[in-house]
């Protein structure tokens, strides 16, 4: 494998993006724009049921899966959405390397070679949220936000 061959963190990023507009589609959702730059926030604009969905999506090679940066960015990300009246969601994409993994090559696992086979770690959309902004029902129709 030549050095020509690794994936940028670009191309890691854009794959892991490509990888969760497949799965949004299966179950559903209607894309209407997607940007695998990490510059952007969301990655993934869509709409499910009538409301629009904002996706943050974060790729990253075996033994890591895609994590956002820090609670300043799940803020962000939470506002931006509050704005457009959208739901916001977290994807968490891991990728691994499929030959050096059926090889059995621990370390070969980690590197993303172009146009190779990958066995993809993402177990769907979650919502984000905040502790202040969970609601609780409590069996009689009427719900209280959660604190700290």
């Amino acid at each position: 494998m030549g050095k020509h061959d690794r994936m940028t963190r670009e191309e890691i990023q854009d794959f892991g993006v490509q990888i969760v507009c497949e799965e949004m589609v299966k179950c559903g959702f209607e894309i209407l724009g997607a940007n695998p730059s990490l510059s952007v926030t969301p990655q993934i604009v869509a709409r499910k049921d009538g409301r629009l969905c904002f996706v943050v999506v974060r790729t990253d090679i075996y033994p890591n899966k895609g994590k956002l940066a820090d609670e300043r960015e799940i803020c962000n990300s939470l506002e931006h959405a509050d704005r457009n009246n959208a739901l916001c969601y977290f994807a968490a994409v891991g990728i691994c390397n499929a030959a050096a993994k059926d090889a059995r090559d621990e370390e070969g696992m980690r590197v993303p070679v172009g146009r190779g086979g990958f066995y993809v770690d993402f177990d769907g959309l979650k919502i984000m949220t905040t502790i202040d902004r969970v609601h609780v029902s409590n069996g009689n129709g009427n719900s209280q936000t959660g604190s700290a």
